[in-house]
């Protein structure tokens, strides 16, 4: 899809306030923000990510 990757882990690009990736209007939520570093995100720290994104697509209209 065009996201930028980290040479190393794979680890996508994304506004970690926002996690919007570098293509605009696409979202990154749960254990796919962390590449190769599956092992990061559980359901205890990625449960808010559709909260950051659902305000800045409202933000946006």
């Amino acid at each position: 899809m065009g996201i930028t990757l980290t040479d190393d882990k794979f680890i996508p690009h994304y506004n970690p306030e926002t996690m919007e990736t570098n293509l605009p209007g696409l979202y990154l939520a749960g254990v796919v923000c962390g590449g190769l570093d599956t092992h990061l995100w559980f359901i205890e720290n990625s449960r808010v990510n559709a909260d950051m994104i659902i305000a800045d697509i409202l933000l946006k209209r």
